[in-house]
């Protein structure tokens, strides 16, 4: 088993991770979560060029041996060069001369085998595009290392790629060489062959899985010598079908444990094995897939999007982030119940934006953007992706949320923003703040936005224009004194959304015969007309509180 690995320079990663029998990768996409699984090949690929080599050589020292880059079946790249980091293979040296120095890919490994602790490194020079070079890191008794760590068989299986109409049959040797370079459509029949040939127990194991999962019964796989192909068939309702009528999450699976099975891995790698699963077979497979490996005493690593894998290991695997710096994410009892309560998905968004905006409704967010840029206000990056909640104006809600993720991200922060309301606010962590006003569309300047909007050339809806019949409306919903002061009550108290913008728009279209083709989920278009010189000063305010906020992660 695996114990712990450290990375230097591969791809995106530098990072050191503690592993255990069944561990959990996650995190946004392009984070480094495949590349911790290809890292653990490329050691696995030194480690036995580094023993061939040996075997071969009577040389007491080795200086390094050499890797093609078609060695790397699992890590196809189009140029060596793309596993260094940045893809930087030089730097300079601190010396006088200030010389050219090869930057070195560093991965090292601690394991535990046959009752035995082992160490064991090796870095990686790049020589050019096609080739570079592999040399052990130098450790006392390495010789031993490398003998404990021959004994560990990784095998890295990506998600299925489809399936092929038909397969020629192969030896696993090539098997293993078409899966590394993810043409896992390949090869599923033959690995069923391979497992009903040589593994008879386990096709009766794979054979119950399927049926468990599916209520399928797959047959055996069939050679045709004259052909040179393999067939497979399964029977579903009494009915017979061939193998690629099967749908993808069938395949996926079938995948799997046939690769499993067809291996004697002791170290099972998986990149996103719950691709093509709905939800309650994503949990299914994730548990028989732990619970079997852990009686066969072999180890499980798994890079996953899944929340639904994620909320079922939490309490039986290592969960390791890949947000920010790599690290363990469920070594707190807190911790588990937050997720089990909050969802997984929140609390890594917690982790990676570092602060969270309550608000209603979507509706709010987009007027904030409207407005932020309007008003050329920093906060606008933060508004245009921001980890938001909507609580419609109920600050409880959003205080047992914000307090059930801060119990696993304990630095977090979080803006809340809502309508007047009668609630007394709180200001900490959690900064609350209501509007002065009944609600935010209450900020809009209104005749003028209405007006501009229905004069816009470019609105089809407003095609046929009547700038004066909306006037005429705005003028007979708007009280008479509510017109001549824009700080009279009416502006402040009425629910503009409701009370006057839903009649103004129904009205106006009634008037010219047409459906209504401007609803309340559209209002925010209206603060796209706005002006900087009429917005009240507290949007200004509103906006600087949540920029304070957002803005806090870059600042520490």
């Amino acid at each position: 088993m695996l114990r712990k690995i450290r990375v230097n320079n591969f791809k995106k990663l530098n990072a050191t991770l503690d592993l255990s029998q069944t561990v959990v990768f996650v995190g946004p996409n392009n984070s480094g979560k495949s590349s911790i699984l290809q890292a653990i090949t490329l050691w696995s690929l030194g480690l036995a060029k580094w023993a061939e080599a040996k075997k071969e050589s009577k040389a007491k020292k080795r200086v390094g041996v050499a890797i093609n880059r078609k060695d790397l079946i699992n890590i196809p790249v189009p140029s060596a060069k793309q596993l260094w980091k940045d893809l930087v293979v030089r730097g300079s040296g601190k010396s006088k001369g200030k010389q050219t120095i090869n930057i070195k890919i560093e991965i090292e490994v601690e394991g535990f085998t046959d009752g035995e602790n082992w160490k064991l490194g090796f870095e990686f020079d790049y020589a050019n595009s096609e080739s570079f070079y592999c040399r052990i890191i130098n450790h006392n008794h390495h010789e031993d290392n490398i003998k404990f760590a021959l004994r560990e068989k990784i095998g890295l299986l990506p998600p299925m790629s489809g399936l092929a109409g038909e397969e020629d049959k192969l030896e696993l040797g090539s098997i293993s060489s078409r899966i590394g370079e993810g043409k896992t459509a390949d090869v599923l029949r033959n690995l069923c062959w391979y497992v009903l040939n040589s593994k008879p127990e386990k096709w009766n194991e794979l054979t119950n899985i399927i049926a468990t999962l599916f209520g399928i019964t797959i047959n055996e796989p069939q050679y045709d010598i004259f052909t040179g192909k393999i067939t497979m068939t399964y029977e579903e309702n009494r009915k017979k079908f061939d193998l690629s009528n099967g749908g993808r999450g069938f395949h996926q699976i079938l995948l799997i444990f046939s690769y499993i099975y067809a291996n004697n891995n002791s170290i099972i790698l998986l990149d996103e094995p719950d691709a093509h699963l709905e939800i309650l077979r994503q949990k299914q497979v994730f548990n028989i897939l732990s619970e079997k490996l852990k009686r066969e005493n072999a180890q499980l690593m798994i890079a996953t999007h899944s929340i639904s894998v994620l909320d079922e290991a939490t309490e039986k695997s290592s969960i390791i982030a890949f947000i920010g710096k790599p690290h363990i994410v469920n070594n707190k009892s807190q911790l588990v119940k937050s997720l089990t309560s909050i969802g997984f998905e929140q609390y890594l968004l917690a982790e990676q934006k570092g602060w969270i905006l309550y608000l209603e409704g979507s509706t709010d967010l987009s007027i904030l953007k409207e407005y932020a840029k309007i008003l050329n206000h920093p906060v606008l990056p933060y508004l245009e992706s921001p980890f938001v909640k909507y609580v419609t104006n109920l600050p409880s809600v959003a205080r047992e949320h914000f307090y059930g993720l801060q119990e696993g991200v304990s630095k977090l922060k979080g803006v809340a923003l809502f309508d007047k309301i009668n609630a007394k606010l709180q200001q900490n962590d959690l900064v609350e703040m209501m509007w002065k006003r009944r609600e935010i569309e209450n900020y809009l300047p209104i005749p003028e936005v209405i007006e501009r909007y229905v004069s816009e050339p470019s609105k089809d809806l407003f095609s046929l224009h009547d700038t004066e019949l909306m006037a005429d409306i705005i003028k007979d919903e708007i009280p008479p004194a509510a017109l001549k002061d824009k700080n009279h009550s009416w502006w402040i108290n009425s629910k503009i959304s409701d009370d006057f913008l839903d009649k103004v728009f129904s009205k106006y279209f009634q008037t010219r015969k047409m459906p209504i083709l401007f609803n309340k989920s559209d209002y925010y278009i209206l603060a796209s007309f706005s002006k900087a010189d009429e917005l009240e000063p507290e949007i200004t305010e509103k906006l600087d509180l949540i920029y304070e906020t957002a803005s806090q992660k870059e600042k520490l």
